[in-house]
This record gives structure tokens, C-alpha cells and sequence, in this order.
């Protein structure tokens, strides 16, 4: 930054907390916390179902999370966006340790830690034909784990412990549903790409996920958008396969060596139970492979048949080890019980609701309406540091000028001026009539405009059946004169409040 003046952001939400469409979900033992990161572009960090802290990095959508360290006293995470940002975050004081941009897209990512030593790799797949290893510390790519056999975008990814000598191995499945498989070898002065060990077509197109058995490593369960299969990890035969019906499945995992949770977009979970032909422990292992998927012994989904319709209650607080408890009796004389923990669930703006006192805004003793319950929403700002003022476009279509210093005062700390009506001095602007959706003081991006000019803009309403009208509406920019003292603006423009 040019001279001696240091600018410190600040983040004002007021009462309204801010969108967060989570598009991502981590879990960072042993907290436990919890790490989302949303469709914005800006990840939440949670105290299990409290929001701890906001962090800003990315410009768009985030796509993946992964952990990036092996130690528990370091909690690193890293974080990838649609526009090939990779973020590298110290979760223990919200800090951005190290930020690059690659020209592609992570889908997927994971922490592979190198044996014998405190460093480890990021695997990174997405949109491109190989998998990237990155360092974990410096989110320098090393070298790639290239495709040289029918290479296309890969789907999704896992690593399979060793069982021999030379290294882990890499599995993923590409969007054709060809499946890969890359030795990872000694680490040690390792900087050249790698080709492909095994290449395989076993069928499985829009591959959603792909998991290890944790404790039997010899099994792989594949989830794609139709069906589902678990495949032997020695020559990855087809041991079972269950199609979808009308369900889309986007996930799995393992719950045990025969059983099996799977869930579909809408959020719904199935929990199967394997036939013996998927244990390798039982004397029919794979006695289906190389039949046809129609003939293969289906898992079973684990539920109670209901014959007629079941009698069901729910008792609260009768039992002290129990306070909820679900009873179910059917037909057959069967009866079931479930004891239901309370579901923990909180949003950003119930925490903010429960905050006092409430959050401050930019503004809000300047927005407040008599007979509205919350203060107009500041839509957009920018601050213009050589005139110490900040510029707040509102949802009513006014642009309102106050002292930038002053206007913190008011908001983050108490006292008498806190209460004074119409303080701190301000200006308020008015033309338009739909809200200002940007701002922009030229003059800090170029020194030929004037420095007395703001720009707003809003998008505005139009019939779009006039055919005369784009079909897209383009921003309005008109100017306003700022700070002039030779010809100030007109009244009809802006009006003073004492």
C-alpha cells in the first residue's frame, strides 16, 4: 500500500445474518468441530452445531474441503472453489496461511500423509484427465498422477493402504467409468509425473463416491447416481450391485464388513446388509463373480416388513434414561423401540437472534423506520479513504455519506453519542428507486476521473416484453457530485439530517 496509511477491514452483519448455502461439509475431530463451506464462497466454522467464526477467501462457490495436516496440535484445513482458488486455513484462529490459484477445478481432495515424517501430500482431482499432488504446507503442485489410457475427468478417488512393499495405491474412477490405479511409491526426491499402473472399465458412469472398508480392507463400495456396487480391491470383480429405482444416490460409505449406509439427493439414508459373497471371512466369498449383475445375490435393506399399517407412540420424559422414546407394534406382534436423542440444529441467524445485544450494522441508527421492526438493509458500500468517509447504498434505492471513523465509534462502543439522533453527520443521496446493487469511486482506480464523482448502480425492473428491452438488464450508472465546494448538488439530490 502506497505511504504510511493502514486500511483494516471490517465486517458489520447487523441483525440479519449472512447466506449460507452449504455446499460442503468437514468434520475436525477432536473437538469436535465442524467446517461448511457454502455456495458464497465464505466457509463458517462451527463448535459442533455453534458458529464459531466466518472466514473469507474465495471469490466462488466452494466445491471440496480436506484436512492438511497429520498432527493433531496443527489443524489445517484446505478449501478449493469453482474458479481454482485453494485456500490454506490455521482453524484454530481463522488465518489464511497460504492462498494460490490453478487454471482448473477440484472436485475432490485428500490429505495423504507421508510416511515416517510430520509433511504430507494433497491428492486433488476435478476437472482435468489426472490427479494433482500438491504440498500440504505450500500448495506447490509437485507432480501428477497422469491418465495415459483413455484419460478423462476423474469422478472420484481413494487410497488403499498397502498391503506390499512399493507404496499405497491410488484408485479413482473417471467420468467414462474407467477405473485407475497409481502406485505412490517412495516420496523421497519424487518431482517427475507418474503414468497409470492398472486401467480397467468397470461400467460405473457418474461415479458419486468411492470408500475403503476402514476395518476390511478388501472391499470397495462405488456409489453412482443409478446403482451401487462393492467391488474386491485385489482385482475389483463385481461382488454386488443394487440399482437405484427411482432414488439418485450421491454417497456411501461403510458402516461395518457387512453392512453398508447409502443416501440419495434428497438427504434419505438406506443402511444394507451385504451378502455372504462380499466377506472375504465367509466360505461363499465370491462365489457370484462373473455372473451377470441380474444374477448376483442382492443385499438386504434393513427394515421392518409392515404387513398393515403399524400402531405407533411417542413418550416424552417418562423415562429418566430414556426422555424420548418411540414405540412401534405391527401386525405380527412384533414391538420396537427407539430411544431419539434430541436433534441439535442451529442456522447463522437463529445464533445471531440469540446474540446481546444484537450484532451492529454499518448504519442502523441511520435506518431505522418508525413501525419497522429491523433497519433498512445496506445492500452495498465502499469506503473512500482520502475524504475518511464510507458510502452505503440501501435496499430503498439512497445512498447514504458518513465519516467512516465516526460511524465505527457509534456502532462498537457505548456511550452518549451512541444516542444521539441523526449521529453521526451524514448525507443521504436519492434517485433511485430500486436497490443499489454497486458502488464505485473512480478516482480510486484511476487518477484522471475527478475525485468529487461517486458511481451507483442498481439493476433495474423492465417489461421484458418490450422489444425494444434486452432480455438481461444492464446496471444504471448515473454520477454524483461528492464533496464539491464550487458547485454543490442540488437539493432535490440529497437532504441533511441534524
Amino acid at each position: 500500500m502506497a505511504g504510511s496509511s493502514l486500511v483494516l477491514p471490517m465486517v458489520l452483519w447487523g441483525h440479519q445474518a449472512p447466506s449460507h448455502c452449504i455446499s460442503c461439509l468437514l468434520l475436525l475431530p477432536p473437538g469436535p468441530s465442524v467446517l461448511s463451506g457454502c455456495q458464497d464462497g465464505q466457509l463458517c466454522l462451527w463448535d459442533l452445531i455453534q458458529p464459531r467464526a466466518l472466514l473469507f477467501g474465495h471469490s466462488s462457490s466452494i466445491t471440496c474441503l480436506a484436512k492438511a495436516s497429520a498432527s493433531q496440535d496443527l489443524q489445517y484445513v484446505v478449501s478449493a472453489s469453482e474458479s481454482g482458488e485453494m485456500c490454506l486455513w490455521d482453524v484454530d484462529d481463522g488465518r489464511c496461511i497460504e492462498f494460490t490459484k490453478l487454471a482448473c477445478t477440484h472436485t475432490g481432495i485428500q490429505f495423504y500423509p507421508i510416511p515416517g515424517g510430520s509433511q504430507g501430500r494433497l491428492l486433488c482431482h476435478g476437472h482435468y484427465p489426472e490427479i494433482l499432488v500438491l504440498d500440504a504446507a505450500s500448495l506447490e503442485v509437485l507432480y501428477s498422477l497422469v491418465s495415459k489410457i483413455a484419460p478423462d475427468w476423474i469422478s472420484a478417488m481413494t487410497i488403499l493402504p498397502s498391503q506390499r512393499t512399493q507404496g499405497d495405491t491410488v484408485v479413482a474412477v473417471s467420468v467414462t467409468g474407467i477405473l485407475k490405479v497409481w502406485i505412490m511409491g517412495s516420496e523421497e526426491g519424487r518431482m517427475q509425473d507418474a503414468g497409470e499402473e492398472e486401467s480397467k472399465p468397470i461400467h460405473c458412469q457418474q461415479c458419486r463416491s468411492i470408500s475403503l472398508c476402514p476395518s476390511a480392507p478388501h472391499s470397495l463400495l462405488v456409489v453412482c447416481s443409478q446403482y451401487w456396487r462393492v467391488l474386491d480391491a485385489g482385482d475389483y470383480s463385481v461382488l454386488c450391485s443394487v440399482s437405484s429405482g427411482k432414488q439418485v444416490w450421491s454417497g456411501g460409505e461403510f458402516l461395518d464388513p457387512d453392512t453398508v449406509i447409502v443416501w440419495n439427493e434428497d438427504g434419505n439414508c438406506f443402511i444394507y446388509k451385504l451378502p455372504a459373497s462380499c466377506l472375504p471371512a465367509s466360505a461363499s466369498f465370491r462365489i457370484d463373480v462373473g455372473k451377470a449383475m441380474e444374477n448376483l445375490i442382492p443385499p438386504t435393506l434393513i427394515h421392518v416388513l409392515l404387513i398393515c399399517p403399524p400402531v405407533t407412540g411417542f413418550f416424552s420424559g417418562l423415562l429418566e434414561s430414556h426422555p424420548n422414546l418411540l414405540i412401534q407394534g405391527n401386525s405380527s406382534g412384533r414391538l420396537s423401540l427407539w430411544s431419539i436423542p434430541l436433534v441439535a440444529s442451529l442456522s447463522l441467524q437463529e445464533a445471531f437472534d440469540s446474540l446481546s445485544p444484537h450484532p451492529a450494522g454499518i448504519i442502523d441508527q441511520l435506518s431505522c423506520i418508525p413501525a419497522f421492526p429491523d433497519p433498512l438493509r445496506v445492500t452495498s458500500s465502499v469506503y473512500i479513504p482520502i475524504h475518511g468517509s464510507l458510502v452505503c447504498g440501501r435496499e430503498d434505492g439512497s445512498i447514504v455519506i458518513v465519516p467512516a471513523t465516526q460511524t465505527a465509534m457509534v456502532q462498537l462502543l457505548q456511550g452518549e453519542h451512541a444516542l444521539r439522533r441523526g449521529w453521526p453527520p451524514h448525507r443521504t443521496l436519492r434517485a433511485h428507486r430500486h436497490r443499489i446493487t454497486c458502488l464505485l469511486y473512480p478516482h480510486q482506480v484511476s487518477q484522471r476521473f475527478h475525485p468529487s464523482f461517486l458511481l451507483s448502480g442498481i439493476f433495474p425492473v423492465f417489461p421484458l416484453s418490450h422489444p425494444s428491452i434486452p432480455s438481461i438488464p444492464i446496471p444504471l450508472f448515473p454520477l454524483f457530485p461528492l464533496f464539491s465546494p464550487i458547485i454543490p448538488p442540488s437539493p432535490s439530490q440529497y437532504s441533511h439530517f441534524s
